[in-house]
Protein backbone atom coordinates (compact mmCIF):
# COMPACT_ATOMS: atom_id res chain seq x y z
CA UNK A 1 0.00 0.00 0.00
CA UNK A 2 1.00 3.60 -0.79
CA UNK A 3 0.93 5.52 2.53
CA UNK A 4 0.32 9.47 2.26
CA UNK A 5 2.81 10.32 4.84
CA UNK A 6 5.79 9.23 2.24
CA UNK A 7 6.73 10.05 -1.07
CA UNK A 8 4.93 8.07 -3.09
CA UNK A 9 7.52 8.16 -6.30
CA UNK A 10 10.10 7.04 -3.21
CA UNK A 11 7.90 4.03 -2.04
CA UNK A 12 7.33 3.00 -5.29
CA UNK A 13 10.81 2.37 -6.23
CA UNK A 14 10.85 1.13 -3.38
CA UNK A 15 8.33 -1.25 -3.92
CA UNK A 16 9.66 -1.88 -7.69
CA UNK A 17 13.04 -2.86 -5.95
CA UNK A 18 11.61 -5.09 -3.62
CA UNK A 19 9.31 -7.25 -6.88
CA UNK A 20 13.04 -7.46 -8.44
CA UNK A 21 15.05 -9.03 -5.75
CA UNK A 22 12.25 -11.32 -5.03
CA UNK A 23 11.70 -12.95 -8.69
CA UNK A 24 8.60 -10.61 -9.11
CA UNK A 25 10.36 -9.33 -12.27
CA UNK A 26 12.79 -11.81 -13.26
CA UNK A 27 15.70 -10.66 -14.46
CA UNK A 28 15.78 -9.80 -18.31
CA UNK A 29 12.16 -9.52 -18.57
CA UNK A 30 10.38 -6.14 -18.89
CA UNK A 31 8.97 -4.13 -16.18
CA UNK A 32 5.82 -3.44 -16.53
CA UNK A 33 4.81 -0.33 -18.37
CA UNK A 34 4.20 3.34 -16.36
CA UNK A 35 0.40 3.33 -17.59
CA UNK A 36 0.02 -0.26 -16.29
CA UNK A 37 1.79 0.77 -12.50
CA UNK A 38 0.24 3.69 -12.41
CA UNK A 39 -3.49 2.00 -12.87
CA UNK A 40 -2.57 -0.71 -10.38
CA UNK A 41 -1.25 1.77 -7.81
CA UNK A 42 -3.27 4.26 -7.66
CA UNK A 43 -0.97 6.91 -8.70
CA UNK A 44 0.10 9.04 -11.62
CA UNK A 45 2.09 8.36 -14.31
CA UNK A 46 4.53 11.31 -13.34
CA UNK A 47 5.07 9.92 -10.43
CA UNK A 48 5.54 5.86 -11.76
CA UNK A 49 8.09 7.59 -14.11
CA UNK A 50 10.26 9.54 -11.10
CA UNK A 51 10.12 6.13 -9.66
CA UNK A 52 11.64 4.13 -12.63
CA UNK A 53 14.36 7.27 -13.09
CA UNK A 54 15.33 5.87 -9.91
CA UNK A 55 16.01 2.21 -10.87
CA UNK A 56 17.36 3.68 -13.58
CA UNK A 57 20.34 5.53 -12.15
CA UNK A 58 21.12 2.45 -9.90
CA UNK A 59 21.20 0.25 -12.81
CA UNK A 60 18.36 -2.32 -11.78
CA UNK A 61 16.46 -1.32 -15.04
CA UNK A 62 17.45 -0.54 -18.65
CA UNK A 63 15.55 1.57 -21.22
CA UNK A 64 15.74 -0.30 -24.98
CA UNK A 65 14.62 2.19 -27.30
CA UNK A 66 11.35 1.28 -28.69
CA UNK A 67 11.15 -1.89 -26.83
CA UNK A 68 10.49 -0.43 -23.12
CA UNK A 69 12.23 -0.76 -19.80
CA UNK A 70 13.68 -4.10 -19.00
CA UNK A 71 15.17 -5.79 -15.45
CA UNK A 72 19.03 -6.35 -15.53
CA UNK A 73 19.84 -9.31 -16.78
CA UNK A 74 23.59 -9.49 -15.54
CA UNK A 75 24.17 -10.64 -11.67
CA UNK A 76 26.89 -8.67 -9.53
CA UNK A 77 30.11 -10.13 -10.55
CA UNK A 78 32.28 -9.91 -7.82
CA UNK A 79 36.45 -8.21 -8.59
CA UNK A 80 38.21 -10.11 -5.91
CA UNK A 81 42.20 -7.98 -6.17
CA UNK A 82 43.97 -11.19 -5.28
CA UNK A 83 42.00 -13.72 -6.48
CA UNK A 84 41.74 -12.20 -9.95
CA UNK A 85 45.22 -12.40 -10.59
CA UNK A 86 46.32 -15.44 -8.86
CA UNK A 87 43.51 -17.32 -11.08
CA UNK A 88 44.63 -15.87 -14.47
CA UNK A 89 46.32 -18.74 -16.17
CA UNK A 90 42.73 -19.92 -15.76
CA UNK A 91 41.73 -17.95 -18.92
CA UNK A 92 43.43 -15.26 -21.65
CA UNK A 93 42.79 -12.76 -19.05
CA UNK A 94 41.57 -12.41 -15.41
CA UNK A 95 38.41 -10.61 -16.59
CA UNK A 96 37.25 -13.55 -18.57
CA UNK A 97 38.12 -15.72 -15.23
CA UNK A 98 35.27 -13.50 -13.42
CA UNK A 99 32.87 -13.78 -15.70
CA UNK A 100 33.30 -17.18 -16.61
CA UNK A 101 33.39 -18.21 -12.86
CA UNK A 102 29.44 -17.16 -12.93
CA UNK A 103 28.77 -19.31 -16.02
CA UNK A 104 28.36 -16.85 -17.80
CA UNK A 105 29.63 -16.30 -21.88
CA UNK A 106 32.90 -13.77 -22.07
CA UNK A 107 33.79 -12.09 -25.18
CA UNK A 108 36.75 -9.22 -25.39
CA UNK A 109 36.64 -6.59 -28.57
CA UNK A 110 39.84 -5.06 -29.31
CA UNK A 111 39.01 -1.05 -30.07
CA UNK A 112 42.26 -0.48 -30.48
CA UNK A 113 46.15 -2.31 -30.16
CA UNK A 114 48.79 0.14 -31.26
CA UNK A 115 51.97 3.30 -30.75
CA UNK A 116 50.15 6.11 -28.69
CA UNK A 117 51.50 9.19 -27.37
CA UNK A 118 51.03 8.40 -23.65
CA UNK A 119 49.22 10.43 -21.10
CA UNK A 120 51.31 12.46 -18.85
CA UNK A 121 50.38 10.69 -16.01
CA UNK A 122 51.22 7.51 -17.59
CA UNK A 123 54.44 8.81 -19.27
CA UNK A 124 55.61 9.75 -15.69
CA UNK A 125 54.51 6.05 -13.92
CA UNK A 126 56.18 4.76 -16.60
CA UNK A 127 59.10 7.03 -16.76
CA UNK A 128 58.77 6.93 -21.09
CA UNK A 129 60.76 10.17 -21.18
CA UNK A 130 59.42 11.34 -24.44
CA UNK A 131 58.91 7.83 -25.44
CA UNK A 132 56.03 6.48 -26.81
CA UNK A 133 53.27 3.20 -25.45
CA UNK A 134 51.91 0.28 -26.48
CA UNK A 135 47.95 0.58 -26.03
CA UNK A 136 45.67 -2.36 -25.85
CA UNK A 137 42.06 -0.55 -25.49
CA UNK A 138 39.23 -2.81 -25.05
CA UNK A 139 35.21 -3.40 -24.27
CA UNK A 140 34.44 -6.78 -22.18
CA UNK A 141 31.16 -8.40 -22.14
CA UNK A 142 29.24 -10.93 -20.36
CA UNK A 143 26.23 -12.47 -22.28
CA UNK A 144 27.15 -9.85 -24.91
CA UNK A 145 26.48 -7.27 -22.19
CA UNK A 146 29.33 -4.55 -21.82
CA UNK A 147 30.91 -5.23 -18.21
CA UNK A 148 34.01 -2.80 -18.52
CA UNK A 149 36.32 -0.76 -20.42
CA UNK A 150 39.89 -1.74 -19.99
CA UNK A 151 43.01 0.66 -21.42
CA UNK A 152 46.66 -0.53 -20.88
CA UNK A 153 49.53 0.96 -21.44
CA UNK A 154 53.31 -0.23 -22.19
CA UNK A 155 56.44 1.06 -22.84
CA UNK A 156 56.69 0.45 -26.61
CA UNK A 157 60.33 0.32 -27.19
CA UNK A 158 59.96 -3.15 -24.95
CA UNK A 159 57.07 -4.70 -26.39
CA UNK A 160 56.71 -3.39 -30.16
CA UNK A 161 57.80 -6.87 -31.50
CA UNK A 162 56.38 -8.97 -28.64
CA UNK A 163 52.46 -10.90 -28.68
CA UNK A 164 51.06 -7.94 -27.01
CA UNK A 165 50.37 -6.47 -30.65
CA UNK A 166 48.25 -8.86 -31.30
CA UNK A 167 44.52 -9.71 -29.97
CA UNK A 168 45.17 -12.85 -28.29
CA UNK A 169 48.54 -12.87 -26.35
CA UNK A 170 48.06 -16.21 -25.16
CA UNK A 171 47.79 -18.61 -21.92
CA UNK A 172 47.91 -15.97 -19.33
CA UNK A 173 47.09 -13.10 -20.57
CA UNK A 174 49.39 -9.72 -21.05
CA UNK A 175 51.40 -10.03 -17.94
CA UNK A 176 52.70 -13.85 -19.29
CA UNK A 177 53.90 -12.31 -22.27
CA UNK A 178 55.94 -9.57 -20.14
CA UNK A 179 57.58 -12.85 -18.09
CA UNK A 180 58.85 -14.19 -21.54
CA UNK A 181 60.14 -10.20 -21.83
CA UNK A 182 61.89 -10.76 -18.46
CA UNK A 183 60.09 -8.09 -17.13
CA UNK A 184 56.71 -10.05 -15.16
CA UNK A 185 54.96 -8.40 -13.07
CA UNK A 186 55.37 -9.02 -9.24
CA UNK A 187 54.34 -6.54 -7.14
CA UNK A 188 50.63 -4.11 -8.01
CA UNK A 189 48.99 -1.24 -6.99
CA UNK A 190 45.61 0.58 -7.28
CA UNK A 191 43.69 3.00 -6.89
CA UNK A 192 39.77 3.48 -7.28
CA UNK A 193 37.99 6.46 -7.59
CA UNK A 194 34.31 7.05 -8.37
CA UNK A 195 32.85 9.31 -11.01
CA UNK A 196 30.53 9.75 -13.46
CA UNK A 197 30.62 8.44 -17.23
CA UNK A 198 32.08 10.08 -19.97
CA UNK A 199 29.87 10.31 -23.02
CA UNK A 200 32.40 7.80 -24.68
CA UNK A 201 32.05 5.43 -22.11
CA UNK A 202 28.42 5.59 -21.52
CA UNK A 203 27.76 4.47 -25.16
CA UNK A 204 30.65 2.04 -24.97
CA UNK A 205 29.36 0.44 -21.77
CA UNK A 206 25.23 1.31 -22.46
CA UNK A 207 24.68 2.66 -18.99
CA UNK A 208 22.66 6.17 -17.82
CA UNK A 209 24.57 9.28 -17.83
CA UNK A 210 23.82 9.23 -13.78
CA UNK A 211 25.13 5.93 -13.29
CA UNK A 212 28.62 6.30 -11.18
CA UNK A 213 30.94 4.35 -12.44
CA UNK A 214 34.41 2.59 -10.79
CA UNK A 215 37.47 4.23 -11.94
CA UNK A 216 40.45 1.80 -11.07
CA UNK A 217 44.52 2.73 -12.05
CA UNK A 218 46.38 -0.55 -11.81
CA UNK A 219 49.94 -0.06 -12.17
CA UNK A 220 52.32 -3.69 -12.05
CA UNK A 221 55.86 -3.79 -11.33
CA UNK A 222 58.69 -5.41 -11.59
CA UNK A 223 60.56 -7.25 -8.21
CA UNK A 224 63.10 -4.06 -9.09
CA UNK A 225 60.01 -1.48 -8.95
CA UNK A 226 59.77 -1.37 -12.14
CA UNK A 227 56.00 0.31 -13.42
CA UNK A 228 56.17 -2.35 -16.20
CA UNK A 229 52.42 -1.27 -17.39
CA UNK A 230 49.15 0.93 -16.92
CA UNK A 231 45.91 -0.14 -16.69
CA UNK A 232 42.38 1.51 -16.28
CA UNK A 233 39.67 -0.56 -15.83
CA UNK A 234 36.71 1.70 -16.14
CA UNK A 235 33.72 -0.03 -14.41
CA UNK A 236 30.06 0.38 -14.05
CA UNK A 237 29.18 0.38 -10.88
CA UNK A 238 26.28 -1.16 -10.19
CA UNK A 239 27.07 -4.34 -11.89
CA UNK A 240 30.63 -4.79 -9.88
CA UNK A 241 31.61 -5.35 -5.92
CA UNK A 242 35.08 -4.73 -5.27
CA UNK A 243 37.07 -6.79 -3.07
CA UNK A 244 40.38 -6.46 -1.35
CA UNK A 245 42.18 -8.27 1.13
CA UNK A 246 45.57 -8.66 3.07
CA UNK A 247 47.06 -9.82 6.03
CA UNK A 248 48.06 -7.89 8.99
CA UNK A 249 51.44 -6.65 8.58
CA UNK A 250 52.26 -6.25 12.24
Amino acid sequence: MIEPSKSQYLQIAELLQRRIVDGTYPAGSALPSEPELAQELGVSRVTVNKAVTILRATGEVRVRRGSGTFIRSLPKITRDAVARFARRNEGVGAGEVEVEGLNLRSRTEYLKIGRVDAPDLVAGILRLDGDQALIRSRRLFADDEPTQLAYSYYPWALTKDSPLMQTDVGMGGSYARLADLDVGPVKFAEDVNVRTPTDEERQLLGIESTQPVFEIKHVAYTADDRAISVTFHIMPGHLWTLRYSWSDPA
